[in-house]
């Protein structure tokens, strides 16, 4: 991808609209309003989750629905999280929207679900396919962002501002996490695309943690003091390193544009971060309910956009307020297309 002199990267959205109704939808149509809808949620100590579930429930109200939204105990508490929708799986919801905190440990509560004939709608994180089909469950549609694509971007353009031939340091979420995975290796192949020569240390796992990040970022400046660059797998490790004790000037790229990077972004302590929008995400995901059980014919998938954010349209990015504070980042400062609404019956 060729860089832009605005240093905006917009990935354009794209649905593939198929026939994905599940049996029996199409018989027990119903009115936009008379839907119900749980979601369950990654854990609320990140606000990345937290702009996701404001635009659950900002986009439920719209259309008179309630959702209920429950999130993990925790950021990394993947059996609790599978129990929270194992425990709504017996509850009678017409669809759930889920967003798995490991690649497969929702994969058998949804299998419940589907066998009970109900929607389920998968946003930011995929679930692992392998793992739904031998628990015998079905997702109706995908809605997140192209993390290899996001990480790509951010690669290309760190090297254009820093230049060629230098070491960048890799901080990684959870060991095997899909998501974690595929920022790093699409940040590798956009900088190493832009500069062959680059070199890279890492990635080393942080958990997703801010403190665990500066830790590691510490360990590797103290046996690399060549390194001029960090790449983080989300913002709340890009804040962790940027408090690192030989930190300078460094640059450093985040991932998910959450309202602390976005101070940061704005300071200089953080370069940039490669903001997606979650509250996007959430409304994507009530909407294929309605769309669904309504019988319409739900977008199998679609990619959400994201923008890098950096001191050139920071100020823009602060701009773009969300309702009730949460997340200051709730909508793209771009245009997209939003396949799902056009698709909802009035």
């Amino acid at each position: 991808m060729k860089r832009k002199s605005s240093a905006v990267i917009l990935l354009a959205v794209a649905a593939l609209t198929v026939s994905s109704v599940l049996p029996g939808q199409a018989a027990a149509k119903k009115k936009a309003k008379d839907v119900k809808i749980a979601a369950v949620v990654k854990g609320l100590d990140n606000p990345f989750f937290i702009g996701i579930k404001e635009g659950i429930e900002e986009t439920a109200l719209k259309y008179g629905i309630r959702a209920n939204v429950q999130a993990a105990p925790g950021l990394n508490d993947d059996v609790g999280q599978a129990n929270k929708l194992d425990s709504l799986a017996g509850q009678n919801y017409d669809c759930y929207i889920v967003i798995p905190i490991s690649s497969n440990n929702l994969s058998q509560a949804v299998g419940k679900i589907t066998k009970k004939k109900k929607t389920v709608i998968n946003i930011d994180s995929p679930i692992d396919a392998t793992s739904l089909a031998a628990a015998g469950g079905k997702v109706t549609s995908f809605a997140g962002t192209d993390n290899f694509a996001a990480g790509e971007a951010g690669g290309k353009d760190m090297i254009a501002k820093i230049g060629t031939g230098k070491t960048i340091g890799l901080i990684a979420g959870l060991a095997g996490n899909v998501t974690s995975a595929a920022r790093i290796d699409g940040f590798k192949k956009g900088a190493l695309a832009a500069d062959p020569t680059v070199k890279f240390v890492g990635p080393e796992n942080a958990d997703w943690d801010t403190t665990k990040a500066l830790d590691k970022a510490n360990a590797m400046l103290l046996a690399n003091p060549s390194i001029a660059a960090f790449f983080a797998a989300n913002d709340q490790m890009a804040q962790g390193i940027s408090k690192a004790t030989n930190i300078g000037t460094k640059k450093i790229y985040g991932v998910d544009g959450i309202a602390d990077a976005l101070t940061l972004v704005k300071s200089g302590k953080i370069s940039a971060t490669i903001s997606q929008y979650p509250y996007v995400m959430g409304q994507m995901g009530v909407q294929a309910c309605i769309i669904a059980a309504q019988g319409g014919k739900v977008p199998e998938k679609t990619i959400t956009p994201y923008y890098i954010i950096d001191s050139s349209n920071i100020d823009k990015a602060l701009a773009n307020n969300s309702s009730r504070g949460y997340f200051p980042n709730q909508l793209p400062p771009g245009t997209y297309d939003n396949p799902y609404e056009k698709l909802i019956k009035k």
